[in-house]
């Protein structure tokens, strides 16, 4: 399949946006959608190199926009399901919406959104009830996550699509993490950064995800370096405030025929050298950008974790967790 249109990207973008703000039950907050959300990131290259979309990254331009957005999906998520199941004992899981003021690797305060899980840190729609990923394996965590993304997909073809018809719960919750909302129909609503496309640009890892489209303006904007980036599947590292969660989403554009030099692996390699891994906050906080359920098995060993993480108690876990 080529390569699609300005025009054609637009129409598929205006579509799904469409779609799935018609599902929001908050009038208020559905005009506050349509004014402030951006579709950026992965989708747009996809599209671009006419590839199959994995997903939608949807961001927002404002903090007031992407905490109430946090807020209804949360709700949505605890009104439906909010019991989870671990080892047969059924207990409370209602995620909430939390504000914090934290620090990143520059050493800058960051006012943040933060979806709060007990526990886990997670928590996802498995079948009638919510399970922790603690006896999950790499492999069937990875397959949990690409059901999310497959579930109810959709075909692009020729340009157009046609989203599953006369499917209930559309649009619903089913993963949340820290930082996202995971939504059925290849829909991810990111909250761990917002503001205007030039502030939410500045964070991303790599170039090619530099295209923006902007649905209140109806704005699609390409990066002249993203565009050079996309023709080659050439990854172009940029910095970023979570450089080990960059070192993992390698091996997935690795897997879809994309490369990158030792010099570009070199510039994530030294921004990691300065960050403090022996800190379980610190290392929690690279972590939890990584698109993996497993990873939050790490994670929660690391919560019960008093002091410091040194390098064998880190071996050890990794090895019990991913061998």
């Amino acid at each position: 399949m080529t390569g699609m249109k300005a025009s054609t990207i637009k129409l598929i973008l205006d579509k799904k946006l469409d779609n799935w703000i018609e599902t929001i039950k908050d009038e208020t907050l559905a005009n506050q959608v349509k004014q402030n959300v951006i579709v950026s990131g992965g989708a747009i290259a996809s599209m671009l190199q006419g590839e199959q979309i994995n997903d939608y990254d949807l961001y927002f331009k404002n903090y007031e926009t992407a905490k109430a957005i946090a807020e209804y999906y949360v709700n949505e998520f605890n009104i439906n399901k909010g019991k989870l199941k671990t080892k047969n004992i059924i207990s409370s899981c209602n995620p909430v919406v939390r504000e914090e003021t934290i620090k990143n690797i520059k050493n800058e305060d960051e006012k943040r959104i933060i979806i709060y899980m007990k526990s886990s840190g997670v928590a996802s729609e498995t079948q009638s009830e919510y399970e922790y990923f603690e006896s999950a394996t790499e492999e069937s965590a990875s397959n949990f996550i690409e059901s999310l993304s497959l579930k109810n997909a959709v075909d692009v073809t020729e340009g157009l699509f046609e989203e599953t018809r006369n499917k209930k719960n559309k649009y619903s919750p089913v993963f949340l993490s820290d930082n996202a909302i995971t939504l059925t129909d290849k829909v991810q609503l990111i909250i761990r950064f917002y503001g205007e496309p030039e502030d939410i640009l500045k964070n991303y890892d790599f170039v090619h995800s530099m295209c923006f489209y902007d649905y209140g303006k109806n704005n699609l904007q390409y990066h002249p370096e993203a565009l050079e980036s996309i023709l080659s599947k050439a990854l172009l590292y940029r910095g970023s405030l979570y450089p080990i969660a960059s070192l993992f989403r390698i091996r997935k554009f690795i897997a879809r025929g994309w490369r990158i030099t030792a010099g570009q692996m070199l510039k994530i390699i030294w921004q990691i050298k300065d960050i403090d891994l022996e800190d379980s906050k610190v290392l929690r906080e690279q972590l939890i950008g990584v698109d993996q359920a497993y990873m939050y098995q790490l994670l929660r060993a690391l919560e019960n974790k008093e002091g410091r993480v040194d390098s064998t108690y880190i071996a050890k876990l990794i090895d019990e967790i991913f061998e």
